[in-house]
């Protein structure tokens, strides 16, 4: 009872701690543009399954309730349901006590406790299936006495097939339990509910695949092209930036422990491992496929290091029966001080996040030039857009008056950032239409939203945006498709004093053909 209201205590603090610091800063590139999965609900998007998109309409009470806050409240929501549920995997496998070291490891994880426990990415749903997944399986390993074993087996397939439709990757833990069942128990292969299962995920992800019929299978070629290998040659670059990235995401300490706990098991630890064989070879076979699938890719291509994330959740799972069946008198007081530690270090990571995103001074890491002022800058997804919104609406105010503007005059976009943003901040607000006019591969889901808005129709005007983080100049893209563009304003970001970005306004005058509803068919010609 004592672990039980510790639990209870730490999932507390720590939800409280994820909403200050979901109302502190405001949304990031990837957050605003899934924001339009929830705006235009399809069976599949451009980039990613639908999930996100309807945890966000859930959250936001169907768009009715849309701030900051109200999008990220999903997120923080299912972290402390992960928190509760990993605690239940140990509870199942061990006891009380195993199950609240999960429950600090896990919230020690900044991939786990902030990165999909703050933002609103796909990773969120994933992440609650993909340890709804590891429960059933370790559920269905037991005994063969087990009364429930083909229910077991028939939830892995509903939660694999549910944490896919958020974002596919959740697809290998199938493989890697197969693998388990062929290595470690094929007496699981005899099993009617096996294959049922397979076809319930196979059933659940097939919206995705006849959504791809309808477009020409346009997820499959951008997600091919992302991982598409040897063409370059090996990027030592970018596996050191995904295998450091990795290790930073997972919380350094944490992956320290990870490795010395593998050390200890394959060393001095074989009775706990011959006592949980089962459990770590099923941990083992479902989480180090993505992990080591990810840093491959680097080795070519630049991977993010989330990508990886929900493998970790298996090591996770591990060093807690691992710490629990070692742990003796003597070696509390240094196991305590180990967690105060990995917990300490992700609050203050996630405290100086927000120092340098609001009091830093000048650009993180960035150009120092005005027409790429603050290019690099990630902290600058994350501050700012909201009083830029304030200032272009003054702006546009004064155009309607002086009747260069109409009311209904659309923004231009040709990329989905900054345009997740622009919408997000400046248009939705507004109540203005968003245009995306460019190439498919840099709309994505833009050119699906041209299909709510009406047309830019010939001789109307329209605005364009350019701030100097991702400047891009509207008369080397759209000199054909206005008469006249000019520059008309620049506003200026600044922090602490000093100027951090610059937000080049400018009027695109009397528009030579209908601009809107075609640029979907861009990805065919």
């Amino acid at each position: 009872m004592e672990f039980r209201i510790k639990l209870r205590w730490l999932i507390l603090i720590s939800t409280i701690i994820r909403c200050v610091f979901a109302i502190l800063i405001e949304l990031g590139n990837d957050e605003v543009y899934y924001y339009t999965y929830a705006l235009q609900p399809d069976w599949n998007h451009f980039d990613h399954p639908p999930l996100t998109g309807q945890l966000i309409r859930f959250f936001t009470l169907n768009l009715h309730w849309l701030n900051t806050f109200s999008m990220r409240l999903g997120p923080i929501v299912l972290a402390a349901f992960n928190t509760w549920l990993i605690a239940v995997i140990l509870r199942q496998i061990l006891n009380e006590r195993s199950a609240f070291i999960a429950a600090i490891i896990y919230t020690a994880s900044i991939y786990s406790s902030v990165i999909s426990g703050i933002f609103i990415l796909p990773d969120v749903v994933t992440n609650t299936f993909w340890l709804g997944s590891l429960y059933f399986m370790l559920c269905s390993i037991k005994e063969s006495r087990n009364a429930h074993q083909n229910w077991q087996l028939l939830a892995i397939g509903l939660c694999i097939g549910i944490a896919g439709m958020s974002k596919i990757h959740a697809i290998v833990l199938w493989p890697g339990f197969l693998a388990y069942c062929l290595f470690l128990q094929p007496q699981l292969l005899k099993k009617g509910g096996l294959y049922l299962s397979i076809l319930i995920t196979l059933i659940l992800l097939s919206p995705i695949w006849i959504w791809n019929q309808e477009y020409d299978f346009i997820t499959w070629k951008f997600h091919s092209q992302r991982v598409s290998l040897f063409h370059a040659g090996l990027q030592p670059h970018f596996f050191l930036q995904a295998f450091l990235g990795q290790i930073f995401y997972n919380n350094p300490l944490l992956v320290f422990l990870y490795i010395s706990i593998g050390i200890y098991l394959f060393k001095s630890g074989r009775a706990i491992f011959n006592n949980y064989k089962r459990e770590i070879g099923l941990l083992l076979f479902c989480g180090l496929p993505i992990i080591l699938i990810a840093t491959f890719l680097s080795l070519f291509k630049q991977v993010l290091p989330h990508w990886s994330g929900s493998g970790f959740f298996s090591f996770m799972v591990i060093s807690a029966i691992a710490i629990d069946q070692g742990l003796t008198q003597a070696s509390v007081p240094k196991i305590r001080k180990l967690f105060n530690s990995v917990l300490n270090f992700t609050f203050i990571i996630m405290i100086l996040a927000v120092l340098v995103i609001w009091f830093y001074p000048g650009n993180f890491f960035a150009i120092d030039h005005d027409k790429e002022l603050g290019k690099a800058d990630i902290t600058l997804d994350m501050i700012g857009w909201r009083a830029f919104g304030e200032e272009f609406a003054n702006l546009r105010e004064q155009d309607i008056q002086q009747e260069i503007m109409a009311n209904n005059s659309a923004i231009l976009v040709h990329k989905w950032f900054p345009a997740g943003h622009i919408l997000f901040y400046v248009a939705r607000p507004l109540d203005i239409p968003v245009i995306g006019l460019g190439r498919i591969t840099d709309l994505h889901k833009f050119a699906w939203l041209n299909h709510m808005q009406p047309e830019i129709k010939v001789n109307e005007n329209a605005y364009f945006i350019a701030p100097s983080n991702s400047f891009v100049d509207p008369k080397s893209i759209y000199q054909d498709d206005f008469k006249e563009i000019k520059l008309v304003k620049t506003l200026e970001q600044k922090r602490s004093g000093k100027v951090i970005r610059k937000w080049y306004i400018y009027h695109l005058f009397k528009a030579t053909h209908p601009i809107g509803r075609k640029a979907i068919k861009d990805y065919t010609e």
